[in-house]
């Protein structure tokens, strides 16, 4: 038994209380917080030397092996230059290797994070010309969508799939996105060999402790990556001082249940994304996806479906998360809810807490409806820093007016849902300064958020998603998960929280970083 107190500082237990001065630890438990004057011993002392002391936070929506793979692959985010991309393409194809996370994965060419449009579309065609007849892939920014090469599109059966791009003569242009981008994963998961996934995962987790998280839910996709490469991730998370919370998702619940999972679903899919022209709309997008794609979006289940897995996951005791971006496929969701809270009774769905990812085209009605069902929105607050406002994503593809009832955190919190905050890394990065710097400065009049409950969203709040309604700070018998950082969150303008200093991370009362004073991984 190890005792650590944290002194010499401010300590932010919790995001609604008062700044102690001091925190004691007990091995992985802490123990107690206080004022200067009952400043008790310990075994070792850390020194906070004027910096603050907060609860680690909680990523409630990641993908662990996509995150470390753009982070040791080639990472496109900010780039508009077609050729710039092409280049960077014909350059590692030059150099003779692949770059799926290290090289190793058969001479596969891998970049992510474009956003389109750019400076002119690509196609399989341009990627070929850059890469002659290898494979490539590049991914968007939402992973919804990507561009595959020639010798990519010959791997995959895309016969009657929506999400397939069309050239005028009727032939693919290499651009997919939805069901069709899902088998370019899966045909892409397969090319890579094991250890270059844990890699990956370790990586991610490194990421992690960089921004002073401790705890990630991570959303595994089965139709993008398979069954067996989720025994690879939760073997190394098992490994992993990062505390991983998996959400499967599969309509599989008796596997699900046979794993031992208590959750299911999470990035189960009800739509796309806006980015892709995929989100399911009740009414058409301003501009019309291309030749392929529906008018309104990509629609994954009908309702029966939807409603066999909320019963059967209902009925197992498991918690539920969707994805649900558009108003059609969040009225899906509360539809078939409602169905069996009907048969189950209200009161038994709003136990299990359920979730709803991305939430983001919610009406004061899908809200207020939501609240009832006890149902918990899991939102993503980059989307708005980096899609939202006038002229932003959001407004080219569905217009200002249907842009300006999207991602309004304040009116989930308002209506009395249960919020908590993720990245989607890779769609935004993993980092809640940029996340809590969003919420507080929302592109929406009214909707931005207090820098307690901003505060409060990434870490009681991400906790809450999947029940875990007692984490999240400082408190006595809790987890030591602390963060000591340069500022105090709750006394510095918006913009001044991404150029917040980590000066060490704890897991469980472990250092995990800086690595080079880390007494775990």
């Amino acid at each position: 038994m190890t005792t650590t107190l944290f002194t010499g500082g401010r300590v932010r237990a919790h995001p609604e209380a008062a700044p102690a001065d001091w925190l004691l630890c007990d091995d992985d438990t802490v123990v107690a917080t206080g004022t200067t004057a009952e400043t008790p011993a310990a075994d070792r002392t850390i020194d906070l030397a004027g910096a603050v002391a907060l609860p680690a936070f909680c990523d409630a929506h990641v993908h662990l092996p996509a995150t470390g793979l753009y982070a040791l692959g080639m990472d496109f985010r900010g780039e508009g230059s077609s050729s710039a991309i092409m280049n960077a393409f014909a350059a590692r194809a030059k150099g003779g290797g692949g770059n799926g996370g290290g090289g190793g994965t058969g001479g596969l060419l891998f970049g992510g994070n474009f956003e389109d449009p750019l400076d002119r579309p690509l196609g399989a065609a341009d990627l070929d010309a850059a890469v002659g007849g290898r494979t490539a892939l590049l991914a968007r920014a939402d992973m919804h969508s990507c561009i595959v090469s020639s010798a990519v599109l010959e791997q995959l059966d895309l016969d009657g799939l929506a999400g397939v791009d069309l050239s005028e003569q009727g032939e693919p242009t290499g651009y997919l996105r939805e069901q069709a981008a899902g088998r370019a994963w899966r045909w892409f998961e397969s090319q890579l060999p094991a250890q270059e996934q844990r890699d990956a995962i370790t990586a991610a987790a490194q990421l992690a402790y960089s921004k002073g998280v401790t705890t990630v839910h991570e959303m595994y996709v089965v139709e993008w990556r398979g069954w067996p490469s989720l025994d690879i991730v939760r073997d190394v998370a098992a490994t992993s001082a990062l505390d991983v919370v998996f959400y499967v998702a599969t309509a599989e619940v008796a596997r699900v249940v046979d794993m031992g999972f208590e959750r299911i679903g999470g990035d189960f899919f009800l739509d796309g994304s806006f980015g892709s022209q995929t989100a399911w709309l009740s009414e058409p997008y301003d501009a019309p996806p291309p030749p392929g794609s529906p008018p309104r979006g990509i629609a994954y289940h009908t309702n029966e479906e939807v409603i066999e897995l909320f019963g059967s996951a209902q009925a197992a005791g498991l918690q539920v998360g969707v994805h649900a971006i558009g108003d059609a496929a969040i009225t899906q969701a509360l539809d078939c809810w409602e169905a069996v809270a009907a048969a189950a009774g209200t009161e038994a769905v709003r136990a299990l807490g359920h979730r709803i990812e991305h939430f983001e085209c919610a009406s004061d009605e899908h809200v207020r409806r939501a609240a009832l069902l006890g149902l918990r929105a899991s939102v993503q607050p980059a989307f708005d820093a980096f899609w939202g406002g006038e002229h932003g994503m959001y407004a080219t593809r569905v217009g200002p007016r249907r842009a300006a009832g999207m991602n309004r955190f304040k009116t989930m919190l308002d209506g009395g849902l249960i919020v908590g905050a993720g990245s989607d890394s890779t769609v935004t990065p993993l980092d809640p300064w940029l996340q809590m710097a969003a919420l507080r400065a929302h592109n929406l009049p009214g909707q931005s958020l207090s820098a307690s409950d901003a505060l409060f969203a990434h870490t009681v709040g991400s906790h809450r998603l999947a029940g875990g309604d007692a984490r999240g700070s400082l408190e006595p018998s809790l987890k030591a998960d602390v963060v000591v950082v340069d500022r105090d969150p709750l006394e510095v303008d918006p913009e001044a929280l991404r150029g917040t200093e980590i000066i060490g991370t704890w897991a469980s009362g472990r250092r995990v970083w800086p690595p080079g004073e880390a007494e775990a991984t």
